[in-house]
């Protein structure tokens, strides 16, 4: 007789936390917590039931009997109920494009089998060649991240673990410190849950969920008023979507009438203000009595719930198409909890589809019936599209698909020459201004000057290898044509930073986003000559490369600390005194993956100096950053703090953090001298300040964001409670 009858699924108990994975099946019931706490970790068993003939119940048939199987499966397999082939890494990890997060939990062994193991010769520590448990070391281009570009971080930080730092402790192989690496990295399903993961396109069908419900659920006026100033003086600077008079002139109809507009309008709308919550102070949301995440996760989803119920497939407009980019932004900031990187390389890709349909990138000539403010409008949507491809193929490592156009750059012109008239908004005729001039339209001129050579980089550092890098001359070439566009452009911008002191913060602000996306650029220009063993042949990308990334950290230390505030407007609600000064770390999440990228460049470098294989960049009256080793050393673990104290803002700000945390730590122990033991125990205290930083919850100073705010509750995990592949430094 087939014993097997029918399957029952995983077992409901997740890790030992607040946080309890639901079975698959609804036919379990539900457990106490003092029974959950007894069974074994997820993803390694699955409940059947079984016919004993032997056993007869009184309806005469066998009386069924619960076993439980062994199953290995994968963690993200398991949390995402999805069938694992047990590769290492699965194949559904490969193709999610997140093979270095496919791991597997340590199987609690009992006394029974590790006297059974010893009997055998084999040990927990030594697992059998075919279990999943095996963690093969990378050799050759095996250790290479597969699918990723020149400006991927997982890229960046494979130079990390190839160069003079032992590769064994910084990907987590060494048999001591590999345990509890693998343990860092399962502590990022703790930080946050994971609800949203086709934002802005899923959960259309909210049960819940209506137009009066949405409207009726939002904060109070001044609340909201204040939100939306917030975005126009953190976020719009950089991300000219919108004219701010025309848009008080919209909001005030808003209030008078709150059901006349159409839901792809309130999509944007509720994405303004899910920004606006990451640029304003948390004492803006004390009348309310929620947190700043609880409302951002709540405009999120009226935004998601309006724009589905929009026809922005169909009938695409330019409403739609802001709210798309204002969606890719909040996936750069990771304010959206849950989704991968690819994800947001798809969005993007659909949004610039999009665009395409509403021939934004055709020159204005072919459309004689717009009105002059019409193509202004539509020419600063382009533009902004075409930053937002470029950090996202920055982020991701992919290439900018949208370089072939002919649509004309903004003018510069001040945001007073588009008014409001008896017959709508027009364009004051002649108010364009010479490109040395000092406008609100400055910043987006000089951008749309720069945007064509860095997506071309971006693009061709992107689709190369080491075997077919760029040729050197085309990489100096590249380098000098970026250097002399920015000072270009800081000649105009620091012109108005230092003859309008209440206009200082914008212009500052503008370049210093401007020297960030040029830097990052040059690093990944340089990746390649900096590769081992070519570095010793190109010195000039070496020195390049640790002042492009002394230059990125100088601007990080900028907004972590400004020295320059933001003026907000005038509103009902009173901000308190240095609320200003932390809405420029809401800037910190948008250029988030180059700091990384320049922290971890920095800690390559540091080693080599260390070693005197390469030497330090020659000074200079201009040189404002640190300029000796010990200074490069002291910056790099002083800028560690920014990220310890947002590591449980999200997963992926939690995955960063633990990457450089693990550098840095790796670079203090060899540059003092340790090595073998003594390394393994400077990370065991690298380990135990993560693990601090985790169970702290640490709050964002900011006061924004979707991470977890105030403490967490989470019971830890034991140490070595996570076994499975060692991945790079940077997981993802």
């Amino acid at each position: 007789m087939a014993p097997l009858l029918e399957s029952r699924g995983l077992l409901a108990q997740g890790w030992k936390c607040h946080i309890v994975c639901a079975s698959p099946s609804s036919r379990h019931t539900k457990k106490n917590p003092s029974t959950m706490e007894s069974e074994q970790p997820a993803g390694y068993f699955s409940t059947f039931s079984i016919l004993d003939p032997n056993r007869p119940n009184p309806e005469g048939t066998g009386k069924p009997q619960k076993r439980n199987r062994r199953v290995y499966v994968c963690i993200p397999c398991h949390r995402r109920k999805l069938r694992c082939d047990k590769g290492q890494p699965c194949s559904r990890c490969i193709q999610a494009d997140a093979a270095d997060e496919c791991v597997y939990q340590k199987f609690p062994f009992s006394s029974k089998h590790e006297s059974g193991s010893g009997e055998s010769g084999e040990t927990p520590q030594s697992p059998a060649r075919d279990s999943p448990q095996t963690t093969p070391g990378p050799s050759g281009s095996e250790a290479r991240p597969r699918l990723h570009g020149v400006t991927h971080w997982s890229t960046v930080a494979s130079e990390v673990q190839t160069n003079q730092i032992p590769l064994k402790h910084a990907s987590g192989l060494d048999p001591e410190w590999g345990p509890r690496y693998r343990h860092l990295q399962s502590l990022k399903y703790l930080v946050a849950a994971l609800p949203v993961h086709h934002f802005p396109f899923g959960e259309i069908c909210h049960c819940s969920e209506s137009r009066e419900n949405a409207l009726q659920s939002l904060p109070p006026r001044p609340v909201v008023d204040t939100l939306v100033r917030c975005y126009f003086e953190v976020i719009h600077p950089i991300y000219r979507l919108l004219h701010p008079a025309e848009y008080e002139f919209e909001l005030q109809a808003f209030w008078m009438n709150v059901n006349h507009f159409s839901e792809e309008w309130l999509a944007q709308f509720f994405m303004i203000l899910a920004l606006g919550c990451q640029a304003a102070p948390a004492q803006v949301f004390a009348s309310t009595g929620r947190r700043p995440s609880s409302w951002t996760d709540q405009f999120l989803n009226s935004s998601q719930y309006f724009l589905c119920r929009s026809p922005f497939v169909s009938t695409p407009t330019l409403t739609s198409a802001r709210t798309l980019c204002l969606g890719v932004l909040a996936r750069i900031m990771d304010i959206v909890k849950g989704g991968e990187t690819s994800q947001l390389a798809s969005l993007m890709g659909y949004l610039g589809r999009m665009a395409v349909s509403l021939h934004l990138n055709r020159t204005s000539a072919l459309f004689p019936e717009l009105l002059p403010y019409e193509v202004e409008i539509r020419r600063r949507l382009w533009l902004t599209i075409q930053l937002l491809e470029l950090q996202v193929a920055m982020r991701t490592g992919t290439s900018c698909t949208h370089q072939d156009y002919d649509a004309e750059p903004p003018l510069n012109i001040n945001d007073t020459s588009i008014y409001h008239t008896g017959q709508g908004w027009v364009l004051e005729q002649g108010a364009a201004k010479s490109d040395l001039a000092l406008t609100d339209g400055t910043f987006q001129t000089r951008l749309s000057d720069l945007i064509p050579i860095l997506s071309e980089i971006t693009t061709a550092v992107n689709q190369t290898t080491a075997q077919t890098a760029l040729k050197y001359d085309k990489i100096q070439s590249w380098d000098e044509q970026l250097r002399r566009k920015v000072r270009e452009a800081a000649s105009v911008l620091l012109m108005a930073a230092q003859s309008q002191a209440n206009y200082s913060f914008r212009p500052r602000i503008q370049l210093e986003f401007l020297r960030v996306l040029v830097n990052r650029s040059l690093l990944a220009l340089h990746h390649h000559y900096i590769s081992a063993p070519r570095f010793r042949q190109f010195p000039a990308s070496s020195q390049a490369v640790i002042n492009s990334s002394l230059e990125i950290l100088s601007v990080h230390q900028s907004w972590y600390q400004p020295s320059h505030g933001l003026d907000y407007p005038s509103s009902s609600i009173a901000l308190p005194e240095g609320a200003a000064h932390r809405s420029t770390a809401t800037l910190l999440d948008i250029c988030r993956d180059s700091f990384g990228a320049a922290m971890l460049y920095l800690v390559t470098s540091c080693r080599r100096l260390s070693l005197n294989v390469i030497q330090l960049p020659p000074t200079d009256g201009r040189q404002q950053h640190a300029t000796s080793q010990a200074e490069i050393v002291r910056l790099v673990q002083t800028q560690l703090e920014d990220f310890r104290e947002r590591a449980c803002r999200s997963p992926s700000h939690y995955d960063e953090y633990i990457s450089l945390a693990v550098a840095e730590g790796c670079l203090r122990g060899l540059m003092g001298g340790s090595c073998g033991g003594g390394l393994t125990a400077g990370l065991m205290e690298v380990a135990d300040r993560i693990e601090r930083t985790v169970l702290e919850g640490k709050l964002w100073t900011g006061g924004g964001g979707g991470g977890v705010e105030g403490s967490t509750g989470f019971t830890p995990v034991t140490p070595g409670g996570f076994e499975g592949a060692g991945g790079f430094i940077f997981p993802h």
